[in-house]
């Protein structure tokens, strides 16, 4: 039985990392200051965005495991990571 390449594997790694990177673009680019707890609608936008990368780095995960890939750390890393990075956005 042939091993598969870590494709789900290497993307969940990168997913969280994708999801912050959005966030910091994404709020650079907006420069309307608001309230404490008012956002615009592009900052909805930026934040669903942000908070979907995460969510799709663990179901990447999974589905890497399911698939049981060639490198099995990398899709265990990258659940770790992608729930790690979703709980930090609901902690703030």
């Amino acid at each position: 039985m042939e091993s598969k390449k870590p494709i789900c594997g290497s993307l969940s790694v990168a997913m969280p990392l994708i999801g912050l990177l959005v966030t910091f673009v994404g709020f650079a680019l907006i420069h309307e200051p608001t309230g404490p707890h008012q956002l615009s609608g592009m900052g909805v936008v930026i934040l669903i965005l942000s908070l979907l990368c995460p969510v799709a780095g663990v179901v990447l995960g999974i589905i890497g495991l399911v698939r049981r890939e060639r490198l099995r750390w990398l899709p265990v890393l990258g659940f770790v990571l992608s729930i790690g990075c979703a709980a930090s956005y609901f902690a703030a």
